[in-house]
């Protein structure tokens, strides 16, 4: 990631997103997301060295979280 404010963006935004009720809140959100995905091109995705290894870091932390 290119930072920790992102980082803790994205987690608030998951936190948000997982108490949202309304199903139709909840699908204009999934609808704008998916169309925000598809105008992005793979090439417009660039990760260094470091941001990999940062997101294998995280990932590996949730899944210990996970399985105790």
């Amino acid at each position: 990631m290119k930072s920790t404010s992102l980082l803790l963006r994205k987690i608030s935004l998951v936190e948000y997103l997982l108490g949202i009720q309304d199903e139709k809140v909840f699908g204009k959100i999934e609808s704008n997301i998916h169309k925000s995905l598809k105008a992005v091109k793979p090439v417009d995705i660039v990760f260094t060295k470091q941001d990999i290894i940062e997101r294998a870091e995280f990932s590996d932390k949730q899944i210990k979280k996970a399985t105790y």
